[in-house]
């Protein structure tokens, strides 16, 4: 869809540019049309979240020109009209994810941070040894407590074993202080924009996902979400900021020297997974029977399995940043989505989106 929209995009361009000699009078405006369908373009190939602002206004003083000389410039309204049908859909990209900002912005605005506070060897305490060994490992140990956090990913999800990945990239705020989870993602699937969001926190839970950023495909909410998304919120503590596993709301059990169970409370759900680690310190897979694999009409209780691997130093932190997601289903496992980690900030005074 984007090498369309380039195409269109310079070819109306260039038709603007040449209205400044068959319009002398007002040639000044075909021209600054032309090269506001230009900052259309870059901002949308830079995912401004105001692309859409820039080519409506294009698009309004374009059709105004065609109008005006309709016998000549006539054909270039089907131009218009494909070019308004990319800003309504990234209108309705912002339109969606716009909640999103606000929700992020309301709660760093009411989640203050302490820095000053240190993650110390008497607050692992209560830690197995291999947990302790891993915040080692990730470097958490004498770095600020974690009081929220903001990753990025990019990767690609699928809802069939025989469909190719939906190539996406995802942005999310978690906080800890009270557990929650505030996550978006843009996708394409066939070829058309898809975009999703998915929030948790002490309202509920909601998914919802978005053909051409207007049209429900998926729409779940409830109490199975919820206790789903207790289970996410648990594994984002695990994989993403491992300095968060000193919250006494998890406990611990030790199955052997690199096995341990996790059991985190987030009334009124009780989640738990094993975490496996390597022996030398790296959390390699988490497993939990307590999530939901759903469309948004059905929930299918799997094991859910995210493997991590290629431990890099990213923001100070030596962190796994690629991630299989897995179900395992009763005809067997069904890998949905792969993730790579490529952003980590901690203790967000404010939105950096």
């Amino acid at each position: 869809m984007k090498i369309l929209f380039l195409v269109l995009i310079l070819l109306h361009a260039g038709i603007h540019f040449l209205g400044l000699r068959k319009s002398p009078q007002v040639g000044w405006l075909w021209v600054l049309t032309g090269i506001l369908l230009l900052v259309f373009a870059y901002l949308y190939f830079r995912e401004v979240n105001y692309a859409w602002l820039a080519g409506g206004v294009a698009i309004l003083i374009s059709q105004w020109l065609l109008i005006s000389n309709w016998k000549d410039a006539r054909y270039g309204t089907i131009l218009n009209l494909l070019l308004l049908f990319i800003v309504l859909v990234e209108f309705g990209a912002f339109r969606m994810l716009k909640h999103f900002d606000i929700l992020i912005a309301s709660r760093l605005k009411n989640n203050p941070t302490n820095i000053s506070q240190l993650i110390t060897e008497t607050d692992m305490v209560h830690l197995p040894p291999i947990v302790k060994k891993y915040l080692s490992y990730t470097n958490s140990v004498g770095k600020p407590k974690i009081f929220n956090f903001r990753a990025v990913f990019k990767g690609g999800m699928r809802s069939n074993p025989d469909d190719s990945y939906m190539p996406m990239k995802t942005i999310q705020y978690n906080f800890t202080e009270e557990p929650s989870r505030f996550f978006r993602f843009t996708a394409t699937k066939a070829g058309m924009p898809v975009a999703g969001i998915h929030r948790y926190d002490s309202a509920g839970a909601i998914f919802k996902v978005k053909l051409l950023n207007w049209f429900p495909i998926i729409d779940a909410k409830g109490h199975q979400l919820k206790q789903a998304e207790t289970v996410t919120v648990l594994n984002d503590f695990c994989f993403i900021a491992p300095g968060a596993l000193i919250d006494k709301r998890i406990q611990w059990e030790q199955v052997n020297d690199t096995v341990v169970i996790a059991r985190f409370t987030n009334p009124p759900f009780t989640v738990s997974a094993h975490l496996y680690f390597s022996a030398k310190g790296q959390l390699i897979n988490f497993i939990s029977n307590d999530r939901f694999e759903t469309d948004g009409k059905t929930y299918k209780n799997y094991p859910w399995l995210t493997p991590v691997s290629d431990y890099k130093e990213l923001n100070g932190y030596r962190l796994g940043t690629r991630a299989g997601l897995w179900y395992d289903r009763p005809d067997g496992k069904f890998q949905y989505g792969e993730l790579e980690l490529v952003e980590i900030e901690y203790n967000v005074t404010r939105s950096l989106d």
